[in-house]
């Protein structure tokens, strides 16, 4: 929905700068048949009280006053732009990335000519009986605090990616197999040094796969199902 979006804007503005040029175009043909300069310079001598040879400077400070106004406005809503799209890639919540933004990476994956990049699968095991036994409001904190204690494994550039309730996907760029097994492994016992008890009760499971060339969604996760299960 968000590129379909951005895809309509975009063909929107290249509509909108067909028409000021064809206006553009149009009025300097118009100015080549009539000349309003001479109209104006004829009839401001005729009619000096009216002040008609002030019109064309005060158009033109017109005219640099709107496009100093559009730029603003233009500027504005560009930053408007980029907050919604990273509000849409992001969980409201646990203001972590959500399935957007893994679509985005595979997108941007799919550019690159010698890709590689890790993807583990994280699966955590003891939610639902905290949440049957003290609730959601509960399950979101041991999540938060889950995901805190997950990210100190993670370094700067990589993104941890919600996907399913109690599941999460990291992506690490420029991992091989061996590096991506090794921080899955890491994250694996990510929980064991939790202060809380309750968070050290959890179980987590994960699997890891790399990427090496230009892959579907559901690709990516066959195999990190697939893995995950042996």
């Amino acid at each position: 929905m968000l590129s379909e979006l951005k895809a309509n804007l975009r063909r929107r503005a290249k509509f909108d700068v067909v028409v000021v040029l064809i206006v553009v175009l149009l009025g300097f043909i118009i100015s080549h048949q009539f000349d309003f300069l001479e109209w104006i310079y004829q009839y401001s001598r005729q009619y000096e009280h009216y002040e008609l040879d002030e019109i064309v400077p005060t158009l033109l400070f017109g005219v640099l006053a709107f496009a100093y106004f559009s730029y603003r406005r233009w500027h504005d809503i560009k930053l408007l732009s980029m907050y919604l799209e990273e509000q849409s890639l992001t969980e409201p919540v646990t203001n972590i990335a959500n399935r957007r933004a893994l679509f985005a990476v595979l997108e941007q994956i799919a550019q690159e000519d010698k890709p590689q990049h890790g993807f583990i699968l994280i699966s955590v095991f003891g939610l639902d009986e905290i949440r049957n036994k003290l609730g959601f409001i509960t399950v979101e904190h041991i999540v938060i605090e889950l995901l805190y204690l997950l990210n100190q494994e993670l370094e700067d550039d990589q993104l941890i990616i919600a996907w399913h309730t109690g599941q999460f996907i990291v992506h690490a760029p420029n991992y091989n197999q061996a590096k991506a097994h090794l921080l899955a492994e890491r994250l694996e016992q990510a929980n064991k040094t939790a202060t809380q008890a309750i968070l050290r009760k959890l179980h987590i499971q994960s699997a890891s796969t790399i990427v090496t060339r230009k892959t579907s969604e559901a690709e990516l996760l066959e195999r990190l199902e697939d893995n995950l299960l042996d």
